[in-house]
């Protein structure tokens, strides 16, 4: 499971290639050269921008270019949309305590306006936008907010993406809802490639989390009516609960703030509830919905219950273990 992934825009979590295309065509127009459609777009254009325009138009000055295209941009009437399941994957992100980051070309204010007005833009802890050259950019990034290479993934749509993704020494992940199609961004040899950030979201929610930060509650007494004959369960017995939780986002990124971690106090009493609240004939049902509640309703990303009974005079404890999910 990663810690930190950085977000391109353009592609990846934006579908504004329409409005890209007209505001190049803009461009184009001013110097006499031709308009291009989707398909010839695709094929063409590539990232850093300047580094194309100085092939497509070698006479334009990059300070010209960028006008052009601001003013082309800011007068457009087309659309742009959130790609299918950027939002959710984000929005999951958000709940693995995933650090998120945008690393873009675009520019900021532009940017800004988009992203706000998509209600995307507070999902990431920090923007990095009017980005020409990510190859060259990407280290000063990773430095600034401290982030392990080991644990980091930048996720874009071109080539350009991917290989800032390796120049940084970092996972790079190519999504093909984007500018690229499959054989140009196979070029850069991404890491993975996926279909869109939904599959992506699949993938990462089946590897193992990071388990070297827990939080354990050890020896949790609750009582509950458990038992196979009726008689056992007449009354309330004592019983015990080992606890071991992967919190939904490491202890750095907390920051001090209990909303990112889990309350022990109030999950204590929560599985005191759920234990007293019916009777149960088997310790391992009860482990399995403690575990479960673990998770379901307090966040954790992993849960670890040892449930201990004390019933048998010749033995000191009878005890199950489960984990989930």
């Amino acid at each position: 499971m990663f810690r930190n992934l950085i977000f391109d825009w353009s592609g990846t979590l934006c579908d504004d290639m329409a409005l890209t295309i007209e505001a190049t065509n803009y461009v184009l127009e001013q110097y006499n050269r031709a308009p291009l459609d989707r398909d010839s777009f695709r094929a063409e254009f590539q990232l850093p921008y300047p580094d194309y325009y100085a092939v497509k138009i070698p006479e334009a000055r990059l300070e010209d270019l960028e006008n052009y295209y601001r003013k082309a941009f800011a007068a457009s009437t087309v659309g742009v949309t959130i790609i299918p399941h950027a939002k959710e994957f984000v929005r999951w992100c958000r709940s693995r305590g995933i650090r998120c980051f945008i690393l873009t070309s675009m520019d900021p204010a532009a940017f800004e306006e988009q992203a706000r007005e998509l209600g995307m833009y507070d999902y990431f802890e920090h923007i990095h936008s009017g980005i020409h050259n990510k190859e060259h950019y990407i280290a000063t990034l990773m430095q600034q907010h401290r982030l392990n290479p080991h644990e980091t993934a930048f996720i874009g749509d071109m080539q350009h993406d991917i290989n800032a993704a390796h120049c940084a020494g970092i996972t790079g992940i190519g999504t093909l809802t984007g500018y690229n199609n499959p054989a140009q961004l196979a070029v850069a040899a991404p890491d993975i490639i996926v279909p869109h950030l939904g599959a992506l979201q699949n993938l990462l929610s089946k590897c193992p989390p990071h388990t070297s930060e827990n939080i354990c509650l050890n020896g949790l007494e609750l009582y509950c009516h458990i038992g196979v004959p009726e008689e056992e369960r007449a009354a309330a017995q004592r019983l015990t609960a080992d606890i071991e939780l992967v919190p939904p986002c490491s202890f750095a990124a907390m920051g001090e703030d209990i909303e990112r971690t889990i309350n022990y106090d109030t999950l204590s009493r929560r599985l005191a509830e759920l234990a007293a609240a019916e009777p149960t004939v088997l310790l391992e049902t009860l482990a399995g919905k403690l575990a479960d509640c673990c998770v379901q309703e307090f966040g954790a990303v992993r849960a670890q219950i040892e449930l201990h009974k004390y019933i048998l005079p010749q033995l000191q404890s009878t005890s199950v273990r489960t984990v989930a999910p």
